[in-house]
């Protein structure tokens, strides 16, 4: 299944909340592990065959929708212009050399490498890259940075390895849209969705897919810095029982597995031989409609913030492993402020006095959440702490197609919405994409001409300092109007054998394995 703009936002949550996401870097993995790998991997060696695991069946023709079913596959066979450090949020290259974004942020000019070549043998051009941000731009094509991909106005190629892209406003966030778009072939791009031909520049090639049952990708001999790729394989599996994941991880049949539960995956890395890998991450708010009662009162949305314990979700629902915060932001966003993140506190006192006053007293209302344990747990936190206060919240269970459907409809039929959505994007990017921010048409019927200007001023700041103060501004009106109460943060954790190192995760959660390697290369 596809994910594209406000659906990719929720469906990678949704795979992430039943343990499910992860991958990327640029370094190699043998002097730099990725982040999430353990003291505990075992030493690098070449060869063998790495056998992973994931719950969903591959979707070749949907690369540039960044679809659960690639997790493992997309940035293992091909490549990006650039891709996020997890640690300092800047863009790295990979098929770009280098890059110079003009000071006002309307035009961006790039390098290509000149030693790239596809699994075809043909060399990467300008005109390769030209045609996948002209399919990111098509509806038709569902891309996942599509609304970031619309700004771009023009693009004019500059010889066989220099382009130029010109926008219609100032656009900071182009690295978000590069992160999620992987540069096609033309001459063979008809061909991806069968899954016979995926022909990428990366260090692994498509060499089979097997529907419903096995993706098989073997070691491009050709790459450009090929010493540095230890695998010869790589199998990835299709197996859609998650407990039967953790089951198969155990037995040493897969090495890693995406799809488990995170308590399973938490659970079997306590045990020796494994270990947690962190990677991508969620924010799970609980939205408000602002056009339903009782959340038509300002004072109720402030009052639902002060009444739920969010230190309680962190510790019983996520075992420790996320943040209790106020902003829906990473915390390695230019501007993220702690003070802000911090303004709610869990003051359930406050939360009855803020209700008295708004003359609300046991109103009754439904909150749409996930059918997953992560969601309906959380959800029953929310139910409780709301109940104390005088609030009597219910739920309405929905499968994730259900969910992602109400939401393209911007109709969810209910007053509150608990979400979950990938925290990957910039804020320039959350804020012109996902459903419960975005300032024309949100799905909680939130306008007013003084947000719609605050997002601008996110959307255009193009320095540092500019940018902090536009996101500063933005945090305080979004949370004082409250429309939307952001709980957690947090990453999303499976687990892997320790003889395998390597695994590389995006900021947007999916899994690089181009430089993974197998401690016993025999294992495999």
């Amino acid at each position: 299944m596809s994910l594209r703009t406000s659906a990719w936002q929720s469906r990678l949550i949704a795979g992430a909340a039943a343990g499910a996401a992860l991958l990327t870097s640029g370094c190699s993995a043998a002097t730099h592990p990725a982040a999430g790998q353990s003291a505990t991997t075992g030493p690098v060696r070449d060869g063998g065959t790495l056998t992973v695991a994931q719950t969903s069946d591959a979707d070749p023709g949907s690369f540039l929708k960044t679809s659960v079913g690639n997790i493992l596959s997309e940035y293992t066979v091909l490549e990006t212009l650039t891709l996020m450090d997890a640690k300092t949020g800047k863009p790295k290259g990979v098929l770009a050399k280098s890059w110079k974004l003009a000071p006002d942020a309307k035009s961006i000019d790039i390098t290509l490498r000149d030693d790239v070549t596809f699994h075809s043998g043909r060399k990467l051009t300008a005109q390769d890259v030209i045609f996948t941000l002209k399919k990111a731009q098509d509806p038709a094509t569902g891309a996942a940075g599509m609304a970031i991909a619309d700004q771009i106005k023009s693009m004019r190629a500059k010889g066989d390895h220099e382009l130029t892209l010109t926008f219609t406003k100032p656009t900071p966030n182009i690295f978000d849209l590069f992160e999620t778009a992987p540069i096609l072939n033309p001459a063979t791009y008809s061909d991806y969705a069968a899954g016979k031909v995926v022909d990428g520049t990366g260090r692994f090639v498509w060499k089979s897919w097997t529907p419903g049952g096995r993706v098989v990708l073997t070691k491009y001999a050709k790459y450009r810095d090929a010493k540095n790729t230890h695998l010869n394989k790589i199998n990835i599996e299709v197996i859609n029982d998650p407990t039967a994941i953790v089951s198969a991880i155990r037995s040493g049949r897969v090495q890693y597995g995406v799809g488990a539960a995170a308590l399973d995956a938490r659970s079997l890395s306590r045990q020796p031989g494994y270990a947690l890998l962190s990677s991508g991450g969620s924010a799970i708010p609980l939205s408000l409609d602002v056009t339903k009662a009782p959340f038509d009162k300002k004072a109720v949305r402030q009052a639902v913030q002060y009444a739920i314990d969010r230190r309680r979700i962190v510790q019983q629902v996520e075992g420790g492993h996320a943040d209790a915060t106020d902003l829906p932001w990473k915390t390695s966003a230019v501007g993220y402020d702690r003070a802000q993140a911090g303004h709610y506190t869990y003051q359930p006192d406050k939360a009855k006095k803020l209700l008295a006053k708004a003359g609300v007293k046991g109103a009754s209302f439904k909150v749409v959440t996930l059918n997953t344990p992560e969601a309906t747990s959380i959800f029953q936190i929310v139910k409780n702490n709301l109940a104390a206060v005088g609030l009597n919240a219910k739920p309405e269970v929905l499968s994730a197609t259900e969910y992602d459907g109400r939401i393209a409809k911007r109709d969810m039929g209910t007053p509150a919405v608990l979400m979950m959505n990938s925290n990957a994007l910039l804020p320039a990017s959350a804020v012109t994409s996902r459903p419960e921010f975005v300032p024309n048409g949100n799905l909680l019927g939130f306008k007013s001409p003084a947000y719609s200007k605050l997002v601008q001023n996110v959307t255009r700041a193009t320095t540092p300092d500019a940018q902090k103060k536009a996101l500063h501004a933005y945090n305080a009106y979004f949370l004082d109007q409250a429309f939307t109460v952001p709980l957690i943060t947090r990453p999303t954790l499976t687990v892997r054998s320790t003889s395998v190192g390597g695994i590389a995760p995006t900021q947007a959660g999916f899994l690089n394995l181009g430089q993974a390697w197998l401690s016993d290369p025999n294992q495999g």
